[in-house]
């Protein structure tokens, strides 16, 4: 389905530096998913290389170290409202034993896998740029090397939008652009 974008959104586009470009990632933490005694979160970055990023302070395994991500492809679908609210589905491809064996369990269990989506620029791995958003995994299915599932929001009362005041003083062409 094409999306309309306004007037506004495709100025912004056409302004972006092309040679940046954001890197999402997903970071899936669960009891179950340990490793030599000690937790260990699947951490997947939608890239076609393994990155290395720092976590925010309050991420909840590693706070404020760098980290892989392992280049793991993935996709989100746009949201809709289903029966638990805003959900989205999530493919993971090319899923190998290692992952496959820490899902299936984890989904098995009464406790829901966590999922934390962050978003960097590829200039600056330091400085988590969008999110850190916490997410739940729901209904996974494995379709041969492919894991199929729902993402919806943790706790969607503490969710926040807006990090930025958006006034004509510090950002003038946003005024241009709506016409005002």
């Amino acid at each position: 389905m094409p999306i309309t974008a306004t007037r506004a959104w495709e100025e912004a586009a056409a302004t972006v530096d092309v040679t940046e470009r954001m890197l999402v990632t997903l970071e899936f933490v669960h009891s179950v998913f340990v490793e030599n005694g000690a937790p260990a979160p699947i951490r997947a970055v939608m890239n076609t290389e393994d990155m290395q990023f720092r976590l925010d302070g309050n991420a909840p395994l590693n706070a404020g170290e760098m980290v892989t991500f392992k280049a793991i492809p993935f996709g989100i679908e746009y949201p809709s409202i289903g029966q638990l609210g805003a959900e989205a589905g999530i493919w993971i491809d090319n899923v190998n034993r290692e992952v496959g064996r820490y899902l299936q369990p984890a989904t098995a269990l009464n406790e829901s896998v966590r999922v934390i989506f962050r978003g960097y620029l590829k200039s600056d791995p330091d400085t988590v740029g969008h999110g850190p958003y916490q997410l739940l995994l729901r209904n996974v299915k494995r379709k041969a090397s492919r894991l199929e599932g729902t993402l919806t929001i943790a706790d969607p009362t503490r969710l926040r939008v807006l990090r930025e005041i958006y006034d004509q003083a510090r950002f003038p062409a946003l005024m241009v652009a709506a016409g005002a």
